[in-house]
């Protein structure tokens, strides 16, 4: 059988950025601000317009990669349209931080404090600084993670917890692999754009937390949730194992290491590869599926949009940095996958969930959860280290 072909750095760039056109045209609130949260599969709107700070957060990062990708005015507007709402409407000028959720107008609706958003916000705006060379959105930035460190962090037993209330009481004190891995991000942000020592040791603090509390006791895998005291949530997990989170520590890990220059973390990053290549692969569908047990036995076989992002970002850097061929066979299959079957060519932009026959379970476009960050950062990093001077070290 012939070599399955990647994409050019070209096809990538006008790929992503014709995918962001879907959200520029139906996602941007020109009368409230920010981006309207829910949309139809032709990009027509429902709902009632509320604002989750995660989406805004995402779709300001989104369009910060377009800016940068581009330098075109057209990109920096919409970041900048993105950062007024999150400053303007979402930040907590009474007790700091940010707001969980608000109205189409700005008005508050839910104030906890969740360190899942927060770690978006400050992503959000160190990605959103850099692009549009903005150093006042580089120091709130900065501030912002400081301010995620002193509140949200677990000083006794590492790691983040979940929520406060707005005034900062506890509120979950449990905690989750996803909230430490998209720390990550913001402090490797942070550390690159801003200059940070601080966002930089806290980059390596999380690494080590993601590496050793996070890790089943059969060193294989990572697990999902955790109470307070790092011992397995199993209530609310079942005792499974995300294979997309497992993709995103391997990747997360291994970019923190280079950057940090340390050698450190790469041995449980190839571990955690590992594991999602021999039991999260589906070798007929050429994607990863969702969740296994720490045994590696099929639990959801769906495949989802943001798993085989995960998986484009692990996979282009192994490729990268080792030239292994297992490594860029399973890239180019997963790229084919994304562009030929998730890809909507009616309408644009993903669909979220593809069945065991390959059907959507559903065919909305924007969520609470559902934005343009995936994929943009998961192409923005494929076509860097498949044809950068050297591989990203910089989530």
């Amino acid at each position: 059988m012939s070599e399955m072909s990647l994409p050019s750095a070209q096809q990538i760039k006008t790929h992503v950025l014709r995918n962001l056109q879907f959200w520029a045209e139906h996602a941007v609130d020109r009368e409230h601000g920010g981006f309207w949260t829910h949309l139809n599969r032709d990009g027509s709107r429902y709902g009632d317009g509320q604002k989750f700070l995660v989406m805004q957060a995402r779709m300001t990062y989104a369009f910060a990669i377009a800016a940068l990708w581009t330098g075109d005015s057209a990109w920096r507007d919409l970041v900048e349209h993105g950062v007024r709402f999150l400053q303007e409407k979402m930040h907590d000028p009474k007790c700091g931080g940010w707001f969980w959720t608000v109205s189409r107008e700005g008005e508050l609706t839910n104030g906890s404090k969740i360190a899942y958003g927060h770690a978006f916000a400050v992503y959000a705006l160190a990605c959103a600084g850099h692009a549009i060379h903005d150093d006042a959105l580089l120091h709130d930035a900065e501030e912002g993670l400081h301010w995620m460190h002193e509140h949200l962090w677990d000083a006794d037993r590492g790691g983040y917890v979940q929520s406060l209330t707005r005034c900062l009481f506890p509120l979950d004190n449990t905690k989750r692999l996803d909230t430490q891995l998209h720390s990550m991000e913001a402090a490797s942000a942070v550390s690159a754009f801003c200059g940070s020592p601080f966002a930089g040791e806290h980059l390596r603090e999380l690494a080590q937390v993601v590496a050793t509390r996070t890790l089943h006791p059969n060193g294989r895998c990572a697990r999902e949730w955790f109470l307070n005291d790092w011992s397995e949530n199993v209530d609310a997990t079942g005792g499974n194992v995300s294979i997309g989170h497992n993709l995103e520590a391997a990747w997360f890990l291994r970019v923190a290491g280079l950057q940090l220059n340390t050698e450190q973390f790469a041995p449980v990053a190839d571990t955690l590869l590992r594991f999602c290549l021999q039991h999260g692969w589906d070798d007929e569908r050429e994607a990863f599926i969702q969740t296994v047990t720490p045994e590696g036995e099929p639990v959801n076989r769906h495949i989802i949009y943001w798993t085989q992002g995960e998986a484009l970002g692990a996979l282009s850097l192994w490729w990268r940095l080792t030239g292994e061929a297992e490594y860029r066979e399973r890239l180019a299959q997963v790229c084919h996958t994304m562009l030929n079957r998730f890809y909507d060519p009616e309408y644009g932009e993903y669909f979220e969930t593809l069945d065991e026959n390959g059907q959507p379970t559903h065919t909305y476009k924007g969520s609470a959860w559902k934005a343009a960050y995936h994929l943009t950062q998961a192409w923005w990093h494929v076509a860097g280290n498949l044809y950068g001077q050297e591989a990203r070290r910089v989530l």
